[in-house]
């Protein structure tokens, strides 16, 4: 013992575990300082993308969703006052993988293809419309060059065939 007591400071064990446990927390107090601002940059970046998808959300919602919303009828307003506080909850929340708000998406997105494919069947409705009405409008654009028969044929002017069929098996036999 008395070695340990004349060694000096440095050398003495407890002096050695000492600098090793205090090596060791510098190194944590490092460890964590570097992770604190890993975590700052973080949640930095993922707030810079909420408020992207917050801004996309809300895009959607003022343009695909509007027209859907006010398209839609319901028996009392408040419904679409709810649904659409619900909507901006979503959006507050950036929760753009939520179940309901792809439906809204995807239900406002076909509003909006089937609105713009009876659009189209309206304009081809209405065209064709007008060149029937100018194709067929007087019997000369209807009948155009054509002349008039000159007599009506009736069902005696027709030579009757006495077997159609005992014809048409002749006409099988003779041809094969």
């Amino acid at each position: 013992m008395s070695s340990d007591t004349t060694a000096p400071p440095e050398r003495r064990p407890e002096t050695q575990d000492l600098n090793n446990v205090l090596t060791h927390i510098k190194n944590l107090e490092q460890e964590k300082q570097d992770l604190e601002k890993r975590l700052v940059e973080t949640e930095e970046r993922a707030a810079r993308m909420s408020q992207k998808t917050k801004a996309a959300m809300q895009s959607a919602m003022d343009t695909l969703m509007k027209k859907w919303m006010d398209a839609v009828e319901t028996k009392d307003e408040v419904v679409k006052q709810q649904f659409k506080g619900g909507l901006d909850t979503l959006i507050n929340k950036s929760a753009d993988e939520n179940g309901v708000w792809q439906m809204m998406v995807a239900a406002s997105s076909l509003h909006e293809r089937q609105e713009h494919n009876l659009e189209k069947l309206r304009v081809e409705n209405n065209e064709l419309r007008g060149r029937v009405d100018s194709s067929f409008a007087t019997q000369e654009s209807r009948v155009g060059a054509k002349r008039k028969a000159e007599a009506e044929l009736g069902p005696g002017d027709v030579a009757q065939a006495k077997d159609m069929w005992a014809d048409f098996a002749s006409d099988i036999g003779r041809n094969f």
